[in-house]
């Protein structure tokens, strides 16, 4: 697994399995992410993560965070309003940090195992708790977007933000230097699940003309 081993990126967790099945997950996001100002700019909604299993390494899923919570780990002293900018709460009560839990809901869409292709459809077997959650590489993005749609199925199915298709697709583009190509296989793709919302459709196809401007 060369992507295990070589890239710098995905050597380092930044979250744990707290909770699983074979389509879902929910993970824990560690302290050290949280304070980190990079890694926790590029941890939002619609990015892809993987996660490895702690039994086998050679077995991967890949996942697109849904939805993101915010919350207190103290459950008699909940968080209250303070008036402090971010800078006067590391300042004056730094102690409060210590009391955030970041929790990422993540929803599976493709798997590997050993040194086989990625499959572009959920595990058959759950993630275990505890296994760690890493960044994907641009290598793997590359492959995740090759074909969309069991991940625009996932979607609608869980009635996530159609913003996540959007950025996905924006990615997968980026990635393969514009190719007009590769927009017009996405925009297909969701023709075909999406044919009974016209306006969600319509919507999503007019954004995915706009990303035609980004040349």
């Amino acid at each position: 697994m060369a992507n295990i081993t070589k890239d710098k990126e995905t050597l380092k967790p930044f979250s744990e399995v707290v909770f699983s099945t074979n389509e879902l997950i929910k993970a824990e996001c560690y302290k050290e992410a949280l304070m980190n100002k990079d890694l926790k700019s590029s941890i939002s909604q619609g990015c892809t993560v993987k996660i490895i299993s702690s039994y086998d390494n050679s077995y991967i899923a890949y996942g697109i965070v849904g939805r993101i919570n915010n919350s207190s780990l103290d459950s008699v002293h909940k968080p209250s309003a303070l008036g402090l900018s971010s800078q006067e709460l590391e300042e004056l009560q730094p102690q409060l940090y210590e009391l955030l839990k970041k929790e990422l809901e993540i929803f599976l869409f493709a798997h590997q195992e050993k040194d086989e292709e990625i499959m572009l459809y959920p595990p058959l077997k759950p993630m275990m708790i505890h296994d760690f959650v890493y960044k994907t590489t641009d290598d793997e993005v590359i492959k995740l977007t090759s074909d969309l749609s069991n991940l625009i199925t996932l979607i609608k199915k869980n009635q996530l933000n159609l913003d996540i298709v959007i950025d996905f697709i924006k990615t997968g583009y980026k990635l393969r230097n514009y190719d007009n190509q590769y927009l017009l296989r996405a925009g297909q793709q969701i023709t075909q699940v999406y044919n009974d919302e016209i306006e969600s459709l319509m919507q999503v196809l007019k954004r995915l003309s706009e990303l035609r401007k980004l040349k």
